[in-house]
């Protein structure tokens, strides 16, 4: 093989190994910056809002419902959004459960209480936006791109007034309301998931002598609570 030969095959390797950098940089800068969907497995569910601020979605005759603390930038939490999922599948679809969330600061500190005011405010203009932007918020969590431009990108998701939001965060008291209740249940960390029957407290689950009082339940143990429940 002469020199030019070799020379060429040189430059060929070179090219063909640009083009599969270049090629893989485009897939994962398409994949870090794609929209996040804003879907919601809440859908189509009822929708109700407490006396104190909390967010109910399921049944509203029934007897039980799953009340969680939760920040969306801790990753505990965001592991647990799959036995929670299992559970609106399971209880709150079929009408034998409803689940009560709030948003509880913790990993996301003062952007999730500044991100949890702002789409209280939100939800003021546009009902259901609490629920239909819940995926939405730990998608973006899990994809990095959780930070100081979240709540913008929520409210051109549901196309209402980022200003009007804003100005709205000063009085609004969700978080202080969902701190304040956390602790009188016992929250020190999230995910943090309590109990509630009928219109009864919050309370910490008990179930065959063992106190679930941190962080998440499994999905056995609340669906044995929520048959119970339902047997009366």
């Amino acid at each position: 093989m002469d020199a030019n030969t070799k020379n060429r095959n040189r430059m060929i390797v070179a090219i063909g190994i640009g083009v599969i950098a270049v090629i893989a940089l485009a897939v994962i800068i398409l994949t870090s910056t794609a929209p996040v969907e804003a879907t919601s497995k809440f859908a189509e569910l009822p929708q109700s809002r407490r006396s104190d601020g909390g967010f109910v979605v399921g049944n509203p005759e029934a007897p039980i419902t799953l009340v969680e603390f939760a920040d969306y930038a801790c990753s505990f939490c965001q592991q647990y959004e799959e036995t929670v999922g299992q559970f609106v599948e399971r209880y709150v679809k079929t009408g034998q459960a409803k689940y009560e969330f709030w948003i509880f600061p913790t990993a996301g500190g003062e952007l999730t209480a500044f991100v949890g005011s702002a789409l209280v405010c939100m939800e003021e203009q546009k009902s259901g936006a609490f629920w239909s932007m819940h995926d939405y918020l730990y998608q973006s969590a899990t994809r990095g791109s959780y930070d100081g431009n979240t709540a913008r990108q929520v409210a051109e998701q549901l196309g209402v007034d980022y200003g009007q939001a804003l100005n709205c965060t000063a009085q609004q008291e969700y978080i202080t309301n969902s701190v304040n209740l956390g602790r009188e249940v016992g929250v020190s960390g999230t995910p943090a998931v309590r109990v509630r029957y009928g219109d009864g407290p919050a309370q910490v689950i008990v179930y065959q002598g063992q106190t679930y009082d941190r962080s998440g339940v499994p999905i056995d143990v609340l669906g044995a609570i929520v048959e119970a429940a339902n047997q009366g």
